[in-house]
């Protein structure tokens, strides 16, 4: 027979999510990464793709560019303005 316990909150520890935001600046130039990320998925349904097609998602900032440029799912490339 096995011995069954219930976990109660003491027995796991609780994860606290922190609540936090990445801020790039540049010059006299600052954008919040999270509105990136956004501008990129944004662009990525602009071309046709479905909400829920995104696997994996790479983003390569090159603040003396301007730019953000993306991978989504190994082989959807692009890019969108930082500022």
């Amino acid at each position: 027979m096995e011995n069954t316990k219930a976990v109660t909150p003491t027995d796991v520890e609780v994860k606290k999510e922190i609540d936090s935001e990445v801020i790039l600046q540049y010059r006299n130039y600052e954008v919040n990464m999270d509105d990136v990320t956004e501008r990129v998925k944004a662009h990525y349904y602009a071309k046709g793709y479905k909400k829920d097609s995104i696997e994996n998602m790479q983003i390569y900032v090159k603040p003396e560019d301007f730019t953000a440029y993306y991978v989504i799912n190994d082989g959807v490339v692009g890019k969108v303005n930082l500022f």
